[in-house]
């Protein structure tokens, strides 16, 4: 009896879903941030080991990375398709962006393709990529840079948030850490004899603020201020800031890059204090595949209705993946509840049955345009000529 390829798909998963589900609250219950998943990096590792992957750690130099593959028993000549997973979580929020999610979907996708493989009798490879460090630092761009990525076809990978698309061009990002250097002196004795760091960093910030009006309305500033003294008597000689800025294109990006580097300087001559600054890895903007985007938000619009979310804004590490690979990172609707991402009320959702059955309807769907990518000539045609053809604006 012939069974349709979706069919495999769906039942692959959904004899996973007891797994995945103890994943997911397991990883959601021990929150750990950029770089410091070595709990949800272990379980996953694991669980991929127990069931027959080839299971590589630690890699790109990156603790909590690793790629999980799968070879099909008929050859590895045929297509080679990646799934990402992610796994951090934010300070005080938890899993207030479904990372717990994420990572079993890469997992759930995997698993359906191999399937696939295994009961079609199709060539190919398929591979999990366990990227840490989404929510800062850029651990897919490390990765990237190490040629982790180098041979793959096609990148994909899911991720909640309220509402559905398979269009999101994400924001360009850059995050940067500032500090300001002054000299301590008694505040009430002699605060002539000090350099004000705090004074410093509040200019900063004031001045920032005011450059928001010359700033394009889609463009981004936003930061705290981490340091800024430890007591009232005291002109602090130490202060720091961690910030944001995005804007639609990378272009767009080192304009508003020079423009804040600035405001930073004045701040310091201001107030006669020196000061650093360090960047982190620039995040670029996501550009999914067409055709494979509007495949994703066909079969979204069949089950849930509704109309894809466009205009969404936040950033990605998996953008600069868009720029080298053909790819799709589609958005799917968290619990129907309309909760934003980078709330507590999207940390609580994100441990839900509701999310859990969402997130595998997310993955057999992506997992079905994989499916499709790896037996359908024509459509992975379709597919290259997109990625071929995409505007560069």
């Amino acid at each position: 009896m012939l069974v349709s390829v979706d069919k495999i798909i769906g039942e692959a998963i959904d004899d996973a879903s007891a797994d995945l589900r103890r994943l997911s609250l397991a990883i959601h219950s021990n929150p750990e941030l950029a770089m410091e998943e070595v709990d949800a990096s272990r379980l996953l590792t694991e669980y991929l080991d127990s069931a027959g992957y080839a299971v590589e750690r630690g890699v790109a130099g990156l603790e909590t990375a690793f790629v999980a593959t799968f070879e099909s028993a008929e050859g590895a000549d045929g297509l080679r398709i990646g799934f990402c997973s992610e796994y951090d979580a934010l300070a005080a929020l938890g899993h207030g962006c479904g990372h717990n999610l994420i990572a079993i979907s890469g997992v759930a996708m995997l698993i359906a393709i191999r399937r696939v493989m295994e009961r079609c009798g199709v060539p190919g490879t398929v591979k999990l990529f366990g990227t840490p460090a989404e929510e800062r630092l850029g651990g897919k761009i490390v990765m990237l840079e190490k040629g982790v990525f180098d041979g793959v076809d096609v990148l994909l990978m899911v991720h909640p948030t309220a509402g559905y698309t398979g269009a999101w061009h994400s924001q360009c990002s850059l995050s940067l850490a500032v500090e300001y250097f002054g000299r301590a002196a008694h505040a009430a004795l002699a605060p002539w004899d000090g350099i004000n760091a705090g004074s410093a960093a509040i200019i900063a910030m004031q001045t920032l603020g005011v450059l928001r009006e010359q700033l394009k309305p889609d463009w981004r500033t936003h930061g705290i201020i981490t340091a800024g003294g430890r007591s009232a008597n005291v002109v602090p000689d130490h202060s720091a800031i961690e910030y944001t800025v995005r804007t639609q294109w990378p272009d767009e990006l080192a304009v508003l890059r020079e423009r804040v580097l600035r405001v930073f300087e004045s701040a310091a001559l201001a107030t006669g204090c020196t000061h650093k600054v360090v960047e982190e890895l620039a995040y670029l903007d996501n550009r999914d595949n067409a055709v494979l985007g509007r495949m994703f938000e066909d079969l979204m619009q069949e089950k849930y209705g509704g109309h894809p979310v466009r205009g969404m804004g936040a950033s990605t590490d998996f953008g600069n993946l868009s720029h080298r690979f053909i790819s799709l990172h589609g958005m799917y609707d968290l619990d129907g509840s309309g909760s934003s991402n980078h709330t507590i009320e999207f940390t609580k959702g994100a441990a839900t049955d509701a999310a859990h059955h969402r997130t595998l309807f997310a993955a057999k769907t992506v997992a079905c345009i994989a499916a499709k990518c790896l037996v359908d000539r024509d459509f992975w045609e379709s597919v290259k000529k997109a990625h071929r053809e995409r505007p560069e604006r």
